[in-house]
């Protein structure tokens, strides 16, 4: 439930400037990160009082800690200017992630890694629903193993401690209703990264990444909601470029690192419910191809689960997300969040 959330109006000269400040509990129990609890905080905002046509601009602010003694905190914001003209994106995150991977072994490969991160995202419209832009981002990353196993799981992914820089061309397609609970349309997004060799200690590398979601209302309340998604890297990619199962809402239920690949292809499908004015439930599914140099039926991963929502905040549909996903060999995992998967 929220701690806190308050609607503020403030008089302007020309027009009524809106804007809105929710405090709720980052509350974690997810595979990868453990179970934690901290603090989201998220304020609404139009940076121009007069623009009608932008969507409320949004700054992010999130901290947690768990019981594996992993942390995540970070700073994150988002701004529509000049009529949605312009699109910002900036973000600062860091945190430690200590891991326990079942990779097959007499023991989980126990291991951590600690990261740290910045990037800036301009995007500007080029006609109707379509923009374009770029994107930089510095990140380090380092990593202890914790045992045995643990070192043959660095040793099979080459993984070594980097900082890597990149930049990226990116173009997306968004004619969505809303930025955070979309009702209709659609947002796809496809990025092209590139590591320069003096830029990253991993050597030269490409990411080659595109997804699309569209959104459909069945009757009043009822929102089914698909997305597809891909994800490619070469070999000399370090390792935490490459596509995993269980990460950032991709597959739920499975566990970041446990299944690794060159080369992904993800399709979820979610059909998205509202009782009443504050609670909700969802019903999800999906499938994955994760594969190396070719792919075989081994490579299938499936997954289904379920989750309720609450809204937090019905101005700009904030909701809180509790969904239960089980996936292929055991996996299952908690997600709960202040954001939707996709």
């Amino acid at each position: 439930m929220p701690l806190f959330a308050q609607n503020t109006e403030r008089e302007t000269g020309k027009a009524n400037e809106e804007s809105s400040f929710v405090v709720a509990p980052a509350i974690s129990s997810s595979p990868g990160f453990g179970n934690g609890l901290g603090a989201v905080g998220l304020y609404f905002f139009k940076p121009n009082a007069d623009d009608e046509v932008s969507p409320p601009s949004t700054i992010t602010a999130v901290g947690m800690y768990s019981d594996t003694d992993s942390y995540f905190a970070g700073a994150f914001g988002k701004f529509h200017l000049k009529e949605d003209q312009w699109r910002l994106t900036v973000g600062v995150p860091s945190g430690r992630i200590n891991s326990s991977l079942d990779v097959g072994g007499p023991q989980n490969a126990r291991f951590e890694n600690n990261f740290y991160a910045v990037f800036l995202e301009a995007q500007r419209k080029i006609s109707g629903p379509w923009y374009s832009g770029f994107r930089v981002m510095s990140i380090d990353q380092s990593y202890t193993a914790k045992n045995e196993a643990g070192n043959q799981y660095f040793a099979l992914y080459d993984i070594q401690d980097t900082r890597n820089g990149k930049f990226a061309g990116v173009i997306s397609y968004d004619s969505r209703d809303d930025q955070r609970y979309p009702e209709s349309g659609t947002y796809g997004e496809g990025v092209l990264s590139y590591a320069p060799d003096n830029w990253s200690d991993s050597g030269e590398y490409y990411v080659a990444e595109a997804s699309a979601a569209s959104f459909f209302q069945i009757i009043n309340d009822q929102i089914l909601a698909v997305q597809l998604k891909g994800k490619t890297v070469p070999d000399e990619a370090p390792y935490f470029e490459r596509p995993t199962l269980g990460s950032r809402g991709d597959l739920r239920g499975y566990t970041p690192g446990e299944y690794v690949g060159d080369h992904s292809l993800l399709l979820q499908l979610e059909y998205r419910m509202r009782f009443t004015k504050r609670l909700g439930a969802v019903v999800f599914g999906g499938g994955a191809g994760l594969w190396d140099d070719s792919f075989t039926s081994d490579d299938l991963y499936w997954n289904y689960g379920t989750g309720i929502r609450i809204r937090m905040q019905e101005q700009n549909r904030v909701n809180f997300r509790i969904d239960y996903a089980i996936g292929e060999n055991d996996q299952d995992g908690w997600y709960v969040s202040v954001s939707e998967a996709f």
